[in-house]
């Protein structure tokens, strides 16, 4: 057989995986973008604003000068790009404890970083399966780094309805006798629907029972919700109910890392089974160090929370007077259109008029609920909202 035949057979089954995407209208690329405040520049040189940034603070946008004012200040002991090293071997600086620390003592607990959301989720879905019998009940719409947690561990699960209180509450009753721990997962504030956990139902179910714990992931709440900015567990007073509180740094605190925020036994225990902690070299410490300074300023960025629920207001009140099915109760919406030729239309036209707000399409959502997903941030003004529902407006979807 001739090589180059022998080697174009050996990828057809890619080819024909590309296809079948093709046919469904669910291929992606990667597409460069240069970033100027809160608008992004395409390759065809076109301005648009981001409406798909997870920066809710828009701290990329107003901190410009204080970010050049920290890596301008910053001490050599946190000027390295690379830790270089796993923390359980030469990476563990000290301001990684620093951080730690700090989180620590704002929530009442102990602290352990990850390398991002992603890692965090994996590593302490995988650890905790390894505790004897462990069930894992959750909400349907959780990320899916928890899902490949659950597949890398093997681990028992079960799924219930989106914020379906009362599925919950049978599975729960149904299987807690069986398994040593039964693990409820939710999102603070879930990315593609953009709603709230029912928070105070679910620490009523746990307290229930003696074997029940709570695995809250904040990562589109942390840096918004709350007079301090702290997360949706504690603005309503529930975060020590919370057992594994998984925060993330690389959306409003716009950085990059994770950490979860659990009992000292926990962390100590993570520390010593989490494979994504492990065999990971460690944060970049200038990085963490960046983090531990939005994380001291957090209080003191309450106008930017406050202009951010009014945009959010602002563009909800509208959008509920047109015609569009509009999922969302913050900063993150989803306008519903069924299908993924729809979704990609609507931020075609969008992108006609200068707005960057991609579609999302399964698997990010369930089938047929294609969707374009509009993320607001702090740095937008009245004026962008207004040009996105008259851009809406116009659209013959």
């Amino acid at each position: 057989m001739n090589p180059h035949t022998q080697h174009l057979d050996s990828l057809s089954p890619f080819t024909k995986a590309l296809q079948n995407l093709a046919t469904q209208n669910n291929t992606r690329s990667l597409q460069s973008y240069a970033h100027q405040g809160i608008f992004v520049r395409d390759t065809h040189n076109q301005l648009l604003i981001n409406l798909a940034s997870n920066d809710y603070l828009g701290l990329q946008t107003l901190w410009q000068d204080t970010i050049a004012t920290f890596l301008q200040n910053a001490s050599k002991d946190i000027a390295y790009l690379s830790a270089s090293s796993s923390r359980l071997l030469s990476g563990d600086f000290p301001i990684f404890s620093q951080l730690e620390s700090y989180i620590a003592n704002l929530y009442g607990k102990d602290c352990l970083l990850f390398n991002s959301g992603y890692h965090a989720n994996v590593g302490m879905i995988q650890s905790l399966a390894k505790l004897g019998k462990v069930l894992f009940v959750l909400d349907e719409y959780v990320h899916a780094s928890v899902f490949d947690g659950i597949s890398l561990a093997r681990a028992h699960f079960k799924r219930f309805a989106h914020n379906d209180i009362q599925a919950l509450q049978k599975l729960v009753a149904r299987y807690h006798n069986d398994y040593d721990m039964l693990i409820i997962v939710a999102e603070g504030l879930y990315s593609m629907d953009g709603d709230f956990a029912p928070l105070h139902e679910l620490v009523r179910i746990k307290k229930c029972y003696k074997n029940v714990y709570i695995y809250l992931d904040e990562a589109h709440s942390i840096g918004v919700c709350g007079d301090d900015g702290l997360g949706k567990a504690k603005e309503l007073h529930l975060s020590q109910e919370i057992d594994f509180l998984i925060l993330t740094f690389g959306k409003a605190i716009s950085s990059v890392g994770a950490c979860v925020v659990c009992h000292t036994q926990i962390k100590q225990y993570c520390i010593n089974t989490a494979r994504s902690l492990i065999y990971s070299t460690a944060l970049p410490p200038i990085n963490v160090a960046f983090s531990l300074q939005v994380f001291t300023a957090l209080e003191q960025l309450a106008p930017y929370r406050t202009h951010l629920r009014a945009l959010s207001t602002e563009l909800i009140s509208n959008l509920n007077t047109q015609r569009y099915k509009v999922l969302g109760q913050a900063h993150i919406l989803g306008i519903v259109v069924g299908s993924n030729e729809r979704a990609l239309a609507l931020a075609a036209h969008l992108r006609k008029y200068g707005i960057f707000a991609p579609a999302i399409r399964y698997p990010s959502v369930p089938k047929d609920t294609a969707r374009v997903r509009i993320c607001l941030n702090a740095a937008l003004q009245f004026s962008h909202i207004h040009q996105l529902l008259e851009s809406l407006h116009k659209a013959e979807i």
